[in-house]
């Protein structure tokens, strides 16, 4: 990757990842290295790791420290920032009536409201380097899922937004790619305790977090606008959209199997 645009290395390129404690950033982080970027990895200050300054502490539902994070971001990186992944997320296991109004709120807030935080204070430093912006969004964020709608609903909101972030940024030279996983081992941070009786249900097969790190760098890498990340993801897309009332079916079938006798997900 280099200034100017997305090229195939991603040699000295500035790359800020959000929700950087997680499964699938901390994968990112260490991919980023290799590849000779420099990852600044963004989170709340108990998932940074101690005395590592790759990591600075943020809540990114809070605007004025998201603003002053990336205030930061730009003294340590003033030719501005090459990539920016949106990765922090939280879910809400179960269904729509087991959670309250508040567990809504708090999933759309981090999910959606806080990538719109970040994007907003990052726009500057994306526009210098006429960098790309990435989102994690999930099968979730193109197709119903069952058991976690509060996390349905935020993650289509953040799918919406950067589809139609792409074509205004472009004029600019900031260019957005969606990477859509399916499941992932391990599950999520969630925003409350998980009703009783609701365990994490999957459908298809899991992904490993380093599945999702590498698909995703080799799809930016690539200028791709969109990647969708294992098999699950692929049939998802196309099936939800050709074959809606089919693909409802299966998911209600593969759910309820999954479910079946452990009710382990």
């Amino acid at each position: 990757m280099s200034r100017g645009g997305v090229g195939r290395s991603y040699a000295g390129a500035v790359a800020v990842v959000t929700g950087a404690g997680g499964q699938i950033d901390r994968a990112l982080m260490a991919d980023l290295e290799k590849r000779a970027a420099s990852p600044v990895g963004i989170d709340l200050e108990r998932a940074c790791p101690e005395g590592d300054d790759r990591y600075l502490a943020c809540d990114i539902t809070d605007e004025a420290a998201v603003a002053s994070v990336f205030e930061e971001v730009d003294r340590r990186h003033p030719g501005g920032i090459d990539l920016l992944v949106h990765s922090a997320a939280v879910s809400a296991i179960g269904r729509f009536e087991d959670h309250d109004l508040a567990t809504h709120r708090r999933v759309m807030e981090v999910t959606h409201l806080g990538a719109v935080a970040v994007t907003q204070a990052a726009l500057p430093a994306l526009r210098r380097a006429r960098g790309r912006i990435v989102l994690i969004g999930s099968v979730t964020g193109f197709a119903p899922v069952l058991g976690r709608p509060p996390y349905v609903a935020a993650k289509h909101a953040a799918t919406g937004l950067f589809t139609t972030l792409r074509p205004e940024l472009a004029p600019d030279g900031v260019s957005v790619t969606i990477c859509h996983p399916t499941f992932v081992t391990g599950g999520m941070a969630e925003a409350t305790d998980r009703a009783p009786g609701r365990e994490r249900a999957t459908s298809g097969e899991e992904l490993t977090p380093q599945d999702v790190s590498t698909a995703l760098l080799d799809g930016v890498a690539a200028g791709h606008d969109l990647v969708l990340v294992g098999r699950t993801a692929k049939h998802a897309w196309v099936i939800s959209r050709h074959l809606p009332r089919v693909y409802a079916w299966a998911m209600r079938r593969r759910l309820r199997a999954s479910t079946a006798g452990t009710g382990a997900g």
